[in-house]
């Protein structure tokens, strides 16, 4: 049993998912499993891991754990279903260590101003509220990726160093390491829709490709979300092997704010799952073209 539907409870729940004879159940109080993820691909990778056997139980609060004897345990739910278990992973979000690093030593024992879970606030050029002080990472909370977190202490340097600083930390991109992997950039169709962007999106599916034929009809796909007047792309979304690698062709292209006839016109290596991105692009042009000619 997996409590906790995020990055790593998931990323968890679909490794052990593929173990023969290891039947995996997810739990978690929201109504969605990767809730900041495209739906579509969400949708489509606990489709995979139910291939596998695997449960969901969304919207369901965990009241405790029992243990019944001999390596068993019983997890009790809110709502009076009781779930067995081998083995109980709790993947609730992580909480930062600054407990145990004496920071009230620091700044004429003051310490540091700290905010949610004990995470160190910083500034735009991650100074702590001590300015010679600076603090990145996961310590400092959202995106407490192992990639921005390079990023920052890259920043850091430079403030400290007084050099320019130049990042482009705004488009960064995620990574999930399900099976299969999910990557993703920019904003997703719900975002959009919230805030009233008018969009179109392009679909590729895997096993539409050569690569994918080949490789035995690999299950994924890639979305490609743009916007319908300037084709501006808003986002790109892949599930997929390899999608942690093939969502920085999209974000190179967001970065130098090109259009989805880059992909119509580039040449990509045949065969290859990059290949999605052309594809993808025709699909979504042959919607537009629908209620634009």
């Amino acid at each position: 049993v997996v409590i906790g539907a995020g990055v790593i409870g998931m990323e968890y729940a679909s490794m052990v998912n593929i173990v023969p004879n290891c039947q995996v159940t997810v739990i978690d109080s929201r109504d969605e499993v990767l809730p900041f993820c495209d739906s579509e691909l969400t949708q489509s990778l606990k489709k995979i891991m139910r291939g596998h056997g695997a449960r969901f139980l969304l919207g369901e609060q965990v009241e405790g754990v029992e243990e019944l004897g001999s390596g068993k345990m019983q997890v009790h739910l809110a709502s009076g279903k009781r779930v067995p278990a081998d083995c109980v992973l709790y993947a609730q979000g992580r909480q930062v260590n600054t407990a145990s690093l004496n920071l009230d030593v620091l700044n004429e024992g003051k310490g540091l101003e700290l905010g949610n879970r004990g995470m160190i606030k910083v500034n735009e050029f991650y100074q702590t509220s001590v300015p010679h002080i600076y603090a990145a990472g996961d310590v400092i909370g959202f995106p407490a990726l192992a990639s921005t977190a390079m990023e920052q202490g890259r920043l850091v340097s430079c403030h400290m160093a007084g050099a320019s600083i130049k990042t482009r930390m705004s488009g960064f991109p995620y990574g999930i390491y399900t099976i299969p992997e999910m990557g993703m950039v920019g904003r997703t169709e719900q975002e959009l829709t919230q805030d009233s962007v008018p969009y179109e999106c392009g679909v590729a599916h895997y096993d539409e490709l050569a690569k994918g034929q080949m490789q035995g009809g690999q299950t994924g796909l890639l979305k490609l979300l743009f916007h319908p007047d300037t084709r501006r792309l808003l986002g790109v979304h892949c599930l997929g092997p390899g999608a942690t690698e093939s969502v920085h062709i999209g974000q190179l292209a967001m970065d130098m704010d090109r259009s989805i006839e880059y992909f119509i016109e580039s040449v990509f290596n045949y065969p290859t799952f990059a290949e999605a991105y052309r594809d993808a692009a025709f699909n979504g042009l042959t919607r537009v073209r629908q209620y634009t000619d």
